[in-house]
Formats: C-alpha cells, structure tokens, sequence
C-alpha cells in the first residue's frame, strides 16, 4: 500500500539536523584531527555498510511515504506497518512500524530503524521524535559516513533542533573494518569474537551545532583492545583541523662522545588556530641530557607561507662534561660547560604581486654543535654547514632583477670558513627582435654586484667587492631540421679589494675584461624503422661549436666562488670551464658532439647515446690557482680534450642514464656519474647513484649512494639506504626499515647510522606508529628514500 502526505513527514524533519552535525565532524580530512576520516583507498580495508545505501531524493523531489498496511485506530493516530519508507527532499527513512500522534505531533518509530542522507547513515531500535519541542531521541544507534565509511556507535542519541545540540551517550568512533578472531575458553571450546584494530570510546559526546564544537568526555583509544590512551576532557572543532595531542615518537640517539645512546620519546600536540595558521608544541624527553621543547608555527595564504621552529633545553650533560667535538688531531676533546642550549629556524616565501617576492631561509643555533647531540633535524646531523639566505627578487617582461644575502651556518669545528653574501645584487635584461632586419636576433645585459665577506672570525682570507658586467648578443635560428647560434658576450668584472689585514694580491683593486665569441650548429636527420610491432624513430644529431675567448692574467684575483664545473655532457659547448667569474678560461677551440636518440612514434623516449670532444687549436692558460697543478699543466697544453660520453635508456620500469669522461690518452675512465632507477612494481622501487672523480689521478674519490623500498606483502614493507665511500672505504650513512601497514593502522622501526667526524658514527633508533583516521607523525622510509635519491 502506498500514501502520500505532508502532515506527519513535518515530524522527521529535526532528524536532519542529526546528519549535519556528525557529518561536519567527519569532513575534517586531515591527519591532524582526533576525529580526521581515514584516507584509505583499498576496497578490502573500507568496512561493511552498516546498511544497504538507498538512492537519496534531491531538492526537485516530493515528500511521500510508503508501508504494507495504513491503520488509523482513532482520529489522532496513524500506524505504518511493513517496510515503511518515508522520504523527503535529502533524507530517507525506513522502519518496520511507525506511529503518529497529530495532536501531539509525536512520532515513535520501531524495528530497524534505518535514516539514508547522502553523507551518512544512522541505525537504530527505535526513535521517538517530538515535533512541538523539536527533539529526537534514537537508542541502540549505529552510525556510518558515507565517504570513507568510517563508523560508530552510541547507546542513545538525544538531539534538539532548538539548542543545536546533540548528546551521544557511551559512544564510539574507528575507521576500521571488523577483524575477527578465535581464543579458547576454560571450558576448552574455540570461541571466535570481533574486534577493531583501533577504537575511541566515549562516555559522552557532545555535538554544539551553534558553536561548531564537538566536546569529548572521558575518552579512551583502544589498540587491539588495550587501551592505550585517555583523556577526561577533548574539545576540537567540527569544520577545521582539530587541535589534539598526535602520536609520539620512539627513539634512540648516541651523539658524538657518548659511549652508549640513549632513548627518547617525543610528544607533539598540534594547535589549530586558524584555517590558514597552525602550531605545534613537541616534548622530547632524553635519558641523560633531560627535556627538550620544540615548536613550530605554520602560515599559509595564497601567495604567503611562513614556518617558524624554535628548540631549546637545559643540557644536562653539557652543562656537567661541557659541549663535545673533534679536535685538530682527530680525537673527541670537550669545550665550554654550557646549559641553555637552543636552535631557531625560519623558512618565509612571499608573493607580493606586481613581480615582487622574497624568499627566506634562516638557521641559528646555541653552538656548532647542536645537531649533533639533539635528535630534532636529521638531514643536520652530518653536515658541516648548512647555508641561510634572504632575497628579494623582482620579475616582470623580461627585466628580473633581485637582491640577497648568503652566508653560512657553521655546524662543525673542522668547517670551512665560507664565503658570505652581504648583499648580492643582480639584474638581467632580455630583448628579442621579433621581425624586421634583426629578426631572430637578441640582446641580454646582465649585470651582478657582490660584497664577498666571512663574518666569522679566525679566517685568514681576503674580502672584496666584485662587480660584473655583462652584455650579450645573439642570433638564434631554429628549424625542424637543425639550429644555428651566433653569440658574443662582453664580460667586465671589477675588483674592490677590502682592507682586512688579508689582502695578499697586490693591489686594492683589479679588473678583468674578456670577451667571449661562439658559433655553434646542430642539425637533426631521422629515420623511421620498426622493431617487432613497435614503430620507432630514430635521430641523428651532430653538433659542432667554435668558441674563442682572449687570454688576460687572472691568477692574482682570488677564488671567492668558483671552481671547475661538475661533469655534465652540455660542458662540451659551455663559454666557461669554470664556475662563477673570478675565472674565464682562456680558449680557442671546437667542440664537436654526436648524439642518436631513440623514440616512440608519440615521441615517448626509449635510449639516447653520444659523444663527443673538444679540439684545442691553442694552449690555455688560465687556471684555479696560481700555481698550476701537473693535471691542469697537463690539461692546458694538450691538443684535444679527453671524450664525453652520455648514455640514456628508459625500457619499462627500467631507467638509466650516464655521464662519463675518457682519457683521450690511454681511454681510461677518468669521471663518471651514473644513475639507476628500477621500478619494477609499485611494490618494488631500487635507486642508485655513483659517481667517480679523478679515477686514478691525485684526488680521486668514488661514491656509491642506493636504496630500496620493497612491499613484501600487503602489509609488510622493508627499505634500505647507503651511502658509500670506495676510496675511504667507509660507510657515511646507512638506514634500514621495517613497515607495518594494515588497513587501520601502521607502524614503523628504522635503524639509522651516520658518520660523524674521525670515523665516529652516531646510530639511532626510531619507532613511528600511525593509526589511520586518527593521525600520523614522522616521515616514512618510502618518502625519506625519495628524498635522499630524487631523480
């Protein structure tokens, strides 16, 4: 039997508000909130409907009601019986029995209550609902959103339209499915029961629609049915991130000097102040040295991001044995006794519109040796400085322009004294002629002004002012078939040494004006062919560049930023053989290059391979140092370069490419840098780097960085990284992991060794532990790994 009518649908209409008030609680979708939604993806791990969903009308949609029988005892009554359906606008309900009382506008619905909006569903024994004092009460509730299917119960829910409240009594909240599980009684029989990997259990559960707040009372985590956690009171809010305490961190940590690591735990509770600012506060407790607070300030908003840290403690052990380090002769010595011990860290990027940004990047420390000793920043942990800067920077057509500070935190004795920044400013003009007679040609003007200082003191080095002026012109013509370039660059670089005590070059000021003229052409020949079904392309492309640039004396300049460029095939056609401007490199030379390069017909890349050398028509004379070494004496005066070789292939989940340099002489491998990718699966990835410098020549030096992350299963994970010196023949950092990851929760144990000075190693422990839905904390291995090797 099937009726239409309005009257008593009015009645259900407060059950609506049951909908908004749980469901804002469950939109929060980030791992911060104790009550964030789970980001699983996996159709195994999203839990059970708790009930068939029902198809939800839309606004358009008239209000209807459908049951088995309609009775009407007396005037006032109505009874539903069999599979009622009541449906409105956003809402369906179904029940085995509903009755309705006009004059009361009551309602009391039994059997399996079942409430349908499009965002979650709500079961129940029974509900009653009055519509004249807008309140609802549903006992023996279950509840489920429909978006990740995150779910919960309460013995009773009391909801009032008027106050916007709504009371959940002895309730609970997880993301996780059902996991079943056997024990055996006294009596000797196997009893199979259920249970979440994780749960929150409430006594009460508060829901303030007016306010936006959720209010928690006497709240317990469970974890495989032991409670891990409790709190008598929790406050968050319902739109928002949640402000809440997020799960420690696990841990241990030997320093430089300690015979023995000690362990730690690390408690953060993240703040939620804003949609666009954040805090967190993070207590680290250390065995030996005592409590460390860190906390960190977050800031976003289109265009603007800010991220403040501030650490500090009274060490304990510092403050008795005084800070520890590596003298001059390799061996652990202690210093000053200190006991306030902090660090700051500031990291601000800004839009200011019309063309205008700033980027900043800002380390203080207590003493060099901070990182070291605290476990709060592993990528400092093996450094020996790490850089700071502030710029300002201006871009608009084709003007850029920009202004910065660079100077260098030191975070080792043994450090060197680096050259600082204070300021440098820089402009770049380009103009392109676009038609006309100059079609196809350009003209750039780059100008750079830097005050090279060390703030430090204890250095012997001189400082100065150096100015560089620039201009350029330049032909460019391009073609489907090949290119032609044409280019001269006029670079003027002044000198202003300053009085410091160090100025050992003879003069307070020099200057160098060198000019450098190029020609270079390529052209590309292709060919179609096909290897089995797959068509491919192959190219052809061969390069051929004449430079010439004067020799002028530059040995008495010294070298505030510039040494000889790392190996890379384009080196073969650069102006310079060296980097920054303190030298150009006097040359008369063609470089001539090979390369053929393997396609898909949509272009896709298969392999790439080339060579190529460069023929000196005279002898250089320009070098690093004023004393040239037997290798740059030997370098200088030969007639052609030593070969270049770049090789590339991408074949499935296998990737490789590599650069490498042979002497010209014998055809020894002299540099190389080789890199591996391997992707087999999404549950295998290896990557591996190496590089050679100088393979049997003085300074030679070899390094093997590799790592893996494996999915043995669907829950475990293992991963390892190293990074190893061939020629020292030593491990400079090694990381292994073993990862947990269900679909409710995740944990993970890394084992980490890096060296520190004189052969000393520091090694740690560390413990993360995550439950999905609830929060996470600390980096996993997968990221760390990519991080390490991105490429």
């Amino acid at each position: 039997m099937s009726i239409r009518t309005h009257s008593f649908l009015l009645l259900f209409s407060c059950l609506i508000l049951w909908g908004p008030l749980f469901a804002k609680a469950a939109a929060n979708e980030t791992p911060l909130s104790p009550l964030a939604t789970s980001n699983q993806t996996k159709p195994e791990c999203l839990p059970n409907w708790i009930a068939p969903p029902q198809r939800i009308p839309d606004k358009t949609s008239l209000s209807s009601s459908q049951s088995d029988t309609l009775q009407q005892p007396n005037a006032l009554t109505y009874k539903l019986t069999g599979n009622v359906v009541l449906k409105q606008p956003g809402l369906v309900v179904l029940s085995n029995h509903v009755r309705l009382n006009r004059q009361t506008q009551e309602a009391n619905i039994f059997g399996q209550v079942q409430l349908h909006r499009k965002d979650l569903i709500v079961t129940g024994r029974t509900a009653h609902i009055d519509q004249q004092a807008k309140t609802a009460q549903i006992k023996h509730t279950q509840f489920q959103f429909t978006a990740n299917r995150s779910h919960g119960t309460a013995k009773q829910v009391d909801i009032n339209q008027t106050t916007q409240l709504a009371q959940l009594d002895d309730a609970t909240y997880t993301t996780c499915p059902i996991v079943e599980y056997s024990w055996q009684a006294r009596n000797g029989n196997i009893v199979t029961d259920t249970k979440y990997d994780w749960e929150l259990d409430f006594d009460r559960l508060d829901i303030d629609n007016n306010r936006r707040r959720i209010y928690g009372y006497n709240t317990f985590l469970y974890f495989q049915t032991i409670p891990v956690f409790y709190t008598p009171y929790i406050d968050f809010p319902m739109d928002d991130r949640a402000s809440g305490f997020l799960f420690p961190t696990i841990g241990s940590y030997r320093s430089l000097t300690r015979e023995t690591a000690e362990n730690y735990v690390a408690i953060p509770y993240y703040f939620n102040l804003a949609p666009n600012y954040d805090d967190t506060l993070t207590v680290l407790k250390m065995q030996d040295r005592g409590w460390v607070v860190e906390n960190e300030f977050r800031y976003l908003k289109p265009g603007h991001s800010a991220e403040l840290t501030l650490t500090g403690l009274n060490d304990q052990v510092t403050q008795k044995e005084g800070l520890s380090y590596i003298d001059a002769s390799g061996q652990p010595a202690y210093g000053k006794k200190i006991d306030q011990r902090w660090r700051g860290k500031l990291i601000a990027n800004q839009q200011w519109g019309s063309g205008l940004s700033s980027n900043l990047l800002w380390h203080e420390v207590s003493d060099k040796y901070f990182y070291t000793d605290i476990p709060v920043e592993s990528a400092l942990d093996t450094v020996s400085y790490t850089p700071r800067y502030a710029s300002l920077n201006y871009a608009k057509g084709n003007l850029q322009a920009g202004v910065q500070l660079l100077d260098y935190l030191r975070l080792r004795e043994t450090a060197p004294y680096n050259y600082e920044k204070r300021p440098e400013v820089t402009l770049n003009y380009y103009h392109p002629f676009q038609s006309g007679f100059l079609e196809n040609t350009s003209v750039n003007l780059a100008a750079e002004s830097t005050e090279f200082q060390i703030s430090t003191t204890g250095h012997t080095k001189p400082e100065a002012l150096r100015t560089v002026l620039a201009p350029s012109a330049q032909y460019n013509l391009l073609k489907p078939y090949g290119s032609l370039k044409a280019e001269i660059v006029a670079n003027k670089v002044n000198y202003f040494m300053q009085d410091n005590g160090f100025n050992n070059t003879g003069s307070p000021e020099h200057n160098i004006n060198v000019p450098q003229y190029a020609l270079k052409g390529g052209l590309i020949f292709e060919r179609d062919f096909t290897v089995g079904d797959t068509a491919m392309v192959q190219t052809l492309e061969p390069e051929l560049q004449y430079l010439y640039v004067p020799y002028q004396k530059q040995s008495q300049i010294p070298l505030f930023d510039t040494v000889y460029k790392s190996l890379d095939f384009s080196n073969l056609f650069t102006y310079n053989r060296f980097s920054g401007m303190d030298r150009i490199g006097d040359t008369n030379q063609v470089s001539a290059a090979l390369s053929t390069r393997f396609l898909k017909q949509d272009g896709r890349p298969i392999a790439e391979a080339g060579i190529g050398q460069i023929f000196y028509l005279a002898d250089r004379k320009v070098t690093l140092n004023d004393t040239p070494t037997q290798t740059e004496l030997a370098q200088n005066t030969a007639h052609m370069s030593d070969y270049f070789v770049k090789l590339g292939m991408t074949v499935g989940p296998f990737q490789f490419a590599s650069t490498s340099q042979y002497s010209y002489h014998n055809y020894e491998l002299t540099n190389a840098n080789n890199r591996l990718k391997y992707d087999i699966s999404p549950r295998f990835k290896f990557l591996m780097t190496n590089t050679i410098t100088n393979n049997n020549l003085p300074g030679e030096q070899e390094d093997l960085a590799a790592g893996l992350n494996w999915q043995i299963n669907d829950k475990w994970a293992l991963g390892s990284y190293i990074n190893y010196n061939f020629t020292q023949e030593r491990k400079t950092e090694v990381q292994n992991a073993l990862r947990y990851d269900s679909c409710c929760w995740a944990s993970e144990l890394s084992v980490k060794e890096t060296q520190l000075d004189n052969g000393l190693y520091n090694y740690s422990i560390q413990y993360l532990i995550e439950f999905k839905g609830l929060s996470s904390v600390g980096t996993p291995f997968k990221k760390y790994l990519n991080n390490k090797l991105n490429f």
